[in-house]
């Protein structure tokens, strides 16, 4: 050491002596070129469920264990992300007279080992069904399930046709009797340890895939900090959210956001006793003057699809053509016989700040409109009881879009009532060959004004995944086929 202090001032005083510049101070320092360099652990992939929540698969409202589902339970059919039905544990399966035969898959296990049979599917449907459950309202159009264990196959009865009936039962199948248990016993790729410490890969699988890992570690969170914490920390891997909504809550780390299509339809309801919005041209105008555009980019920061129809754009039924009759259109005037009032929800700035901007269109366009936010229970309160002329609403639907419940059920808020709209809409239920009367019948009636369809936030560590296919009732949907960043 002695002998490097005198090298070292020699080098200081030459240093010193020629005419060096100063070293430059904007430059990053070492320890921010090395956090942009940091690559993440791909080896290890953590989830997180909530022990001190219900992992009853069909009442549970925990979203932790909601999702878990999608690693160790298989529906009947998987919906994509672009809402189209696979078959997963039904084999193939015929419809006729408001009667579909499910013939179960044959040689598929559950996680302890017994065989599934078609006894286990209706005791999933019917769980599934019963009041309460987080299915339930999806599949009202049901009105029995029946099995036979011998012959291998589920019935299900419905109420009125429904052709599109598949892409409802991407529902979590379990083992009879195991809806309490710690974690249910599914037919996953994974199966819960018996000590809920981690996810075991099952080897074997009937569907023949296979993962990179064959552990994936289990984080009990009790709260949304706790799991905050455990994502940020990459114990967790997955964390979703929705950015816009009332209440809600991102990661603070360097993250990849994938945006998850949904069914949660986003629209403006009419209330037909009220004046004016009797007469469906009024109505058309009015779903005209919607910029839906700008509510998805910019009122919910890119965390929207717009659509003028009630089908997801991403679904193969969507139509651009069908739905140019409700395109934007700013300059067209319109004439009401009295001002009009936007009702809303005050909690959810999105919702707010998209009423405000139809409320201004409208107004220009000569129907003097006002916006009035209400805290959420007294608006809920106003909706049911009919105390608005217009109304900003939000509803998850199934991925058949069947709007039953919007024209003639019970979120049928504005009170409209057309024989030719429930005729087009059972047409369109009936299959696609309907599905062009359905548009066109929609756009001349007008039952409500869709806006977009909400998408919610799937983070993932940054540089993490080259490619996830999350879905709307699935997160982990494709897991085997993720990408990993090289």
């Amino acid at each position: 050491m002695k002998r490097i202090i005198p090298l070292l001032l020699v080098l200081s005083l030459l240093l010193c002596s020629c005419n060096i510049e100063e070293v430059d101070v904007t430059s990053p320092p070492a320890e921010d070129a090395a956090a942009e360099e940091y690559k993440p652990d791909t080896d290890t992939f953590g989830v997180a469920f909530a022990s001190n929540e219900s992992t009853n698969p069909y009442t549970t409202s925990n979203k932790l264990n909601i999702e878990l589902m999608g690693l160790i339970c298989e529906p009947l059919f998987s919906v994509s992300e672009s809402f189209a039905p696979t078959p997963v544990l039904c084999e193939d399966y015929t419809y006729s007279d408001l009667e579909y035969r499910l013939n179960i898959k044959s040689g598929v296990t559950f996680s302890d080992g017994t065989a599934l049979r078609p006894s286990d599917v209706e005791y999933s449907l019917r769980e599934a069904m019963a009041p309460g459950s987080y299915y339930a309202s999806r599949l009202g159009v049901i009105s029995s399930v029946s099995s036979s264990n011998k012959k291998g196959y589920v019935t299900i009865k419905l109420r009125y046709d429904n052709a599109r009936l598949a892409s409802l039962l991407d529902i979590p199948i379990i083992k009879s009797g195991t809806k309490d248990n710690l974690l249910p016993v599914g037919t996953g790729i994974y199966a819960p340890k018996d000590d809920l410490s981690s996810l075991l890969l099952r080897e074997g699988h009937h569907s023949g895939k296979t993962s990179k890992y064959s552990v994936i570690p289990m984080y009990d969170v009790s709260s949304s900090d706790e799991l905050m914490f455990e994502f940020d920390t990459h114990n967790v891997s997955v964390y979703t959210s929705d950015p816009t909504g009332t209440n809600s809550s991102a990661p603070q780390s360097s993250v990849d956001r994938t945006n998850v299509p949904t069914t949660r339809l986003h629209y403006i309801v009419f209330n037909v006793r009220k004046g004016a919005l009797a007469d469906k041209t009024v109505r058309r105008a009015i779903a005209r003057a919607i910029d839906r555009e700008s509510a998805a980019t910019s009122d919910f920061a890119l965390m929207g699809v717009p659509a003028a129809l009630p089908v997801h754009p991403a679904s193969a039924v969507y139509s651009e053509l069908a739905a140019d009759p409700l395109a934007y259109d700013n300059e067209t005037p319109i004439t009401v016989s009295e001002p009009l009032t936007i009702l809303v929800n005050s909690e959810n700035s999105g919702k707010l700040a998209a009423c405000k901007r139809i409320a201004e269109t409208l107004t220009r366009l000569g129907a003097p409109t006002t916006v009035r936010a209400l805290p959420y229970s007294e608006y809920t309160s106003a909706l049911s009881g009919g105390d608005f002329t217009l109304a900003y609403a939000e509803v998850s639907i199934g991925a058949d879009f069947d709007i039953t419940r919007l024209i003639s059920g019970s979120l049928n808020y504005g009170g409209f009532s057309d024989a030719s709209m429930n005729a087009a809409l059972a047409a369109y239920l009936a299959g696609d060959e309907g599905l062009g009367g359905y548009f066109r019948t929609f756009c001349d009636t007008v039952p409500f004004a869709p806006i977009m369809f909400k998408d919610t936030a799937m983070y993932t560590q940054e540089n993490f995944f080259e490619k996830v296919t999350p879905s709307s009732q699935n997160v982990y949907y494709g897991f085997c086929d993720w990408v990993i960043k090289e």
